[in-house]
């Protein structure tokens, strides 16, 4: 009996022991993490925890468009955003929409052509004075509005026509965004009538006046333009005359045309002589025919002037000399004398019954084959007609020809 006492009392110290242990260890434990947690306390509230957060719902925009800004920083006193390009130039809203009514600059040419655009900034003071900024680059890009030029306007049917897309701003500012950017043409008339190149070329086959139809969407930022200019490209059954270099190359100054419209045929005195003008296939310097005129004065007195007018007015823009070149022929059908008197002048074309005296150009040619003749003068700004003056001279009073008249040109030296 007393050895189970004993072990019983054995045990019951080692419990007791190892439960002491255990109780000490626990309250260390208990301890260490009272501390642990006041020193995370104490280092809580010595900080203060910020976040500063400034957004946009957007930064790429079509002119007209707006951008919704908004301030989520936390522990702020005071907020200031400017704005460039914008319907405001500050606020100290926290939230605030800004409407952009014009595109942001842009920069370079063609496909390097870059959108610079405008600057946002947001600055914010916090509880504890700090001080942070941040800044947004907005860029606006114009609205579409589709332009385009062609080669030529005016050409004779049959021909072809290069149309060039010049719009600015018509593509999106990602090339990803591009493979969604669409172009449409529409030629009236034309073959192709549409087209989704960007610089097509159109045949037109028939005379008249055709409109052109250019429609342009554009991805990022979207927009969609569309231009239609009526009456664009005018067809003609002939070719158009250039009298950017021979001043009267547009009337009919070579005989080749089918009419003396724009010939006229007077007497010193008035008296009209038109109806002796025709056009002829029977002589030609050039081409297949000549302006004909027909002197045959009977029996006026000498100096009988016939003043053979080419009504073709070529307008003098800056003064300087002015050559006149062309070819004559007479046929003399008289035999008393073998030579002719062709003088070249200009008139004014606004009082054509005068002539310019010091243009003239004194020419004495023999008759039966063809000679070109020649005046130079120089000429103020003006308006200008050609004047041929031909008369029977008192050695040949009794002129009897038939005058030949071709390739007429009037250049500046």
């Amino acid at each position: 009996m007393k050895d189970i006492n004993n072990a019983y009392i054995v045990t019951m110290k080692k419990y007791s022991y190892y439960f002491s242990f255990f109780k000490n260890i626990i309250l260390l434990i208990t301890m260490l993490l009272l501390v642990v947690s006041c020193e995370e306390s104490n280092i809580r509230d010595g900080l203060r925890t910020v976040n500063f957060k400034a957004s946009a719902d957007r930064t790429l925009i079509t002119e007209g468009e707006s951008i919704t800004y908004i301030d989520s920083s936390l522990s702020v006193t005071s907020r200031r955003w400017d704005f460039e390009g914008g319907n405001i130039d500050m606020s100290e809203e926290q939230e605030v929409e800004v409407l952009y009514n014009e595109a942001s600059p842009s920069e370079g040419e063609g496909a390097q052509r870059r959108n610079r655009g405008f600057l946002t900034n947001l600055e914010v003071v916090h509880e504890d004075g700090s001080v942070e900024s941040r800044s947004f680059t907005v860029s606006v890009f114009q609205k579409v509005v589709p332009q385009f030029v062609a080669d030529n306007t005016i050409a004779v049917f049959g021909s072809s026509i290069q149309f060039v897309n010049t719009t600015e701003d018509g593509e999106s500012a990602f090339a990803e965004a591009k493979e969604e950017d669409t172009i449409l043409w529409e030629f009236e008339g034309g073959t192709p009538a549409t087209s989704t190149q960007q610089d097509p070329v159109v045949t037109y086959n028939t005379p008249g006046k055709y409109p052109v139809k250019l429609t342009i969407f554009r991805n990022i930022p979207e927009s969609t333009g569309i231009t239609t200019v009526s009456d664009f490209i005018e067809i003609i059954s002939e070719p158009v005359c250039d009298n950017s270099i021979n001043l009267v190359d547009c009337g009919n100054n070579d005989g080749e045309g089918d009419s003396v419209v724009g010939w006229q045929a007077v007497l010193s005195d008035g008296t009209d002589r038109s109806f002796k003008l025709s056009v002829s296939d029977e002589q030609a310097s050039e081409g297949d025919g000549s302006i004909k005129f027909m002197y045959n004065e009977g029996d006026m007195q000498a100096f009988t002037n016939n003043d053979i007018l080419f009504n073709e007015v070529f307008e003098v823009t800056e003064a300087g000399n002015y050559k006149t070149t062309l070819d004559v022929y007479a046929d003399l059908i008289s035999t008393t004398n073998p030579d002719f008197v062709l003088i070249l002048a200009y008139r004014n074309a606004d009082d054509p019954l005068t002539h310019i005296q010091s243009t003239e150009a004194f020419n004495r040619q023999n008759g039966g084959a063809w000679h070109s003749l020649e005046n130079s003068k120089n000429l103020t700004p003006g308006r200008y007609i050609l004047q041929l003056r031909t008369w029977n001279p008192p050695w040949h009073q009794d002129l009897d020809m038939n005058l030949f008249i071709d390739n007429i040109e009037i250049v500046r030296e």
